[in-house]
């Protein structure tokens, strides 16, 4: 009985080995239009944030602004600290600690929320400030 099964189970590898093998790429040509687009950092997160926080046309128009200080300001550090990577990331903390400040004057509590959610900090979300 034992056999059998080992059988059956070396059998079903074999054919999903085989099957596999054979398979084609499915989303080549979604990968080549995705590849094509050409947006920077800020561009893709202002569009996520657009869409994800229902934003009104102000609101869009100051969270370009900041996220374009943003990844500039993160470039900067890039440069300034890639010898040393404490400093960098204490630097990049820094920054998006000063733009959820910016974000959390001008959003509403529920964007707020989500916001914090899709950065993946929402359970810190002022911690830092006992530090100053």
């Amino acid at each position: 009985m034992k056999k059998h099964i080992l059988s059956v189970f070396a059998l079903l590898l074999i054919v999903t080995v085989s099957n596999a093998q054979r398979m084609k790429v499915t989303d080549e040509p979604l990968d080549k239009v995705v590849l094509s687009v050409n947006l920077n950092g800020a561009t893709m997160a202002n569009l996520e944030l657009q869409k994800e926080l229902k934003l009104d046309e102000e609101q869009f128009k100051q969270v370009q602004l900041l996220n374009e200080k943003r990844y500039q300001q993160i470039q900067e550090a890039d440069l300034e600290f890639k010898d040393n990577a404490i400093q960098r990331s204490k630097a990049i903390y820094s920054i998006n600690l000063e733009i959820d400040k910016a974000l959390s004057l001008m959003l509403q509590p529920e964007q707020l929320r989500v916001y914090l959610e899709l950065e993946g900090r929402e359970n810190n979300r002022f911690a830092t400030e006992q530090e100053e």
